[in-house]
């Protein structure tokens, strides 16, 4: 079994710490500021939501982190709009990943693969 992990976010830095409280990986994300962290059912990964640069155009900004800052998978955007980004994250009592993105869907997402599941349009 992979072992636990502690990660923390301070001013849109994040930090995994290991099981004997040493920090394991620091920084952000694909240089980018974390706005959001939930850790995912096993505590071995955590669903990061990141804060991409204005006028980006369409970023996969939602992220699942392993326990050593590895990126597992880029939660997959809908549609091919020409600009999109992750607006929001919230983890399902099922433990799948739920995000609203900025073009209004609602998406549940598989928490092993970021691929969506299910989507509905919220504008």
């Amino acid at each position: 079994m992979a072992s636990c992990a502690y990660f923390s976010v301070e001013k849109g830095l994040l930090s995994i710490f290991n099981s004997a409280g040493q920090v394991v990986w620091h920084g952000m994300p694909d240089g980018l500021p974390v706005v959001d962290l939930r850790l995912a059912q096993d505590e071995t990964s955590a669903v990061v939501l990141l804060d991409p640069p204005d006028g980006s155009g369409r970023i996969h900004n939602l992220v699942s982190i392993s326990n050593a800052g590895a990126i597992l998978w880029r939660g997959q955007l809908p549609r091919d709009e020409a600009s999109d980004a992750f607006v929001s994250l919230e983890m399902g009592t099922d433990s799948r990943v739920l995000a609203n993105t900025w073009s209004g869907y609602r998406l549940r997402l598989n928490p092993r693969s970021g691929r969506i599941e299910g989507q509905v349009p919220t504008k």
